[in-house]
């Protein structure tokens, strides 16, 4: 019986056995990564839509604003015309 032999093999199959393991661990911790990623990628997402809507509402209230001074004025305007001697 050659212990020389079977000693070898059993630290090769252990080698073997060992690197498998690593890199099943590290491929079990790159997929359990994935959901904690995409979730954070989800959060900055939502969180920029939410202060592009925030900012589109607050121009769409700026708008209306300045669409009822330009109302306001161009009313103005037209009463100054009409009580403008001159007619225009």
């Amino acid at each position: 019986m050659n212990t020389d032999g079977n000693f070898w093999a059993t630290i090769g199959a252990a080698g073997i056995g060992g690197i498998i393991g690593v890199v099943g661990t590290i491929v079990t911790a790159l997929i359990n990564r994935q959901q904690p990623m995409a979730a954070l990628v989800d959060a900055r997402i939502r969180m920029l839509i939410e202060g592009y809507e925030r900012r589109i509402n607050e121009l769409q209230g700026e708008i209306l604003r300045l669409e009822q001074k330009v109302d306001a004025l161009t009313h103005e305007l037209e009463l100054t015309r009409a009580n403008s001697p001159l007619g225009f």
